[in-house]
């Protein structure tokens, strides 16, 4: 597809089915959350972090945690990725297609799914603690979460670190950063809700920051590749994005902004 295919979907999709306050999916069930202040997920002063989207390339983890330590691939079991939720810093950063509707602003995240698994990135950074991260990732909640080896032997988990999950709420943001940071990330862009969107929605990757992933992936290797293309999906929860990519083969092709081509490039 081109832009102005998509574009002529984007105009016939459904709207966000909730309200601004809309409740999300049920709250993570594989994990212990924490709280503001905590200091989880500790190893040698170090914070353990799990990534499941563009983290998942050492290069492109080192573009965010330039000190980071231990990177390694992993696997976290009873969960898939999804497509489901507008991210503000693309509006910010004008990645947005200007496609009616501007659906195309969804940014990634993971959910609880029955015998499932994701491969992720396990990484340690020094100097970063629970609050600076839980401000970078101002849209989830961190869960302190088990992972078990890459190769999937054995029952018990090799380590634990923070990943992030959607907020049980969007009344949990206003919560935790007030309605001025709200109206900022996302109000001002027309977003009335963050986790409300439904499989009917019609909300979809933002192009961009999909490539970004992609190309990540497939940098960290034919397991991680070919579980983000299968074990990720659209807002429908139907669509992996293997089979997304098909149907756009445009994605791939186009480029980030200048400014931003080093950050979004996997």
């Amino acid at each position: 597809w081109g832009m102005a295919q998509a574009a002529v979907m984007l105009s016939r999709v459904a709207r966000p089915v909730a309200s601004a306050w809309h409740h999300a999916s049920p709250r993570a069930s594989w994990g212990r959350h924490c709280s503001m202040g905590e200091q989880p997920a500790e190893v040698g002063g170090s914070l353990t972090v799990i990534g499941f989207g563009s983290l998942l390339s050492e290069r492109s983890a080192r573009s965010t945690f330039p000190d980071l330590t231990g990177f390694q691939l992993a696997r976290v079991r009873g969960c898939r990725r999804v497509f489901r939720h507008p991210a503000g810093i693309f509006f910010g950063r004008g990645i947005v297609p200007d496609t009616e509707g501007k659906l195309q602003c969804s940014s990634l995240s993971v959910e609880a799914c029955e015998g499932s698994s994701v491969v992720v990135a396990v990484m340690q950074i020094p100097g970063l603690d629970f609050d600076a991260l839980a401000r970078r990732e101002e849209e989830y909640e961190l869960v302190a979460t088990p992972f078990h080896a890459l190769d999937g032997e054995g029952d018990e988990p090799i380590g634990e670190g923070l990943m992030c999950v959607p907020l049980a709420a969007d009344e949990d943001f206003v919560k935790k950063w007030g309605p001025e940071r709200y109206e900022v990330a996302y109000g001002q862009h027309g977003i009335k809700t963050i986790w409300g969107w439904g499989p009917e929605s019609g909300i979809l990757p933002c192009p961009i920051y999909l490539r970004h992933c992609v190309l990540a992936a497939e940098k960290a290797g034919p397991v991680a590749y070919a579980s983000f293309l299968d074990d990720s999906y659209l807002v429908d929860r139907k669509t992996t994005i293997r089979e997304y990519l098909k149907t756009r083969p445009d994605i791939m092709t186009a480029l980030p902004p200048p400014s931003l081509m080093e950050r979004y490039n996997g």
